[in-house]
């Protein structure tokens, strides 16, 4: 990964040289979870965010709410997802905004989940607050 600097801000790209706005959205999530180690802990499973570009998979994050810990990339050795979201760059901008939702993005074949769909339903209380920004 490299990161430039502009005089606005600073941008990361992932290793296949391709910007992604995930990226921001996934920092602010972060920031709240540190500052409420529970939220995370109330998602209650592994999930793992696939982010595509061009339906091209170019970075995962992964929220694990047994650890309440959200860091980019694959789970972490001993850990197993119980589910695997996939999801545009946009499109996943546009839900954790709430400007999207997921039931919708899933019917319109926007977004893929692998694994308990149920689990995946408890992301909501990491994207209410987030939807406020």
């Amino acid at each position: 990964m490299t990161k430039e600097k502009s005089s606005t801000a600073t941008t990361t790209t992932s290793s296949s040289g391709v910007e992604l706005k995930a990226r921001t959205a996934f920092n602010e999530i972060n920031k709240r979870a540190k500052g409420q180690p529970d939220l995370v802990k109330k998602v209650g499973a592994v999930i793992v965010f696939d982010i595509t570009k061009d339906g091209n998979v170019q970075q995962s994050w992964t929220i694990d709410g047994k650890k309440g810990t959200i860091y980019e990339g694959k789970p972490l050795e001993g850990t197993t997802a119980q589910v695997t979201i996939t999801v545009d760059d946009n499109d996943f901008v546009d839900l954790s905004s709430g400007k999207a939702n997921a039931p919708a993005l899933f019917a319109k074949g926007k977004l893929k989940v692998k694994g308990n769909v149920m689990l995946a339903q408890k992301l909501s209380t990491l994207f209410k607050d987030q939807a406020k920004l």
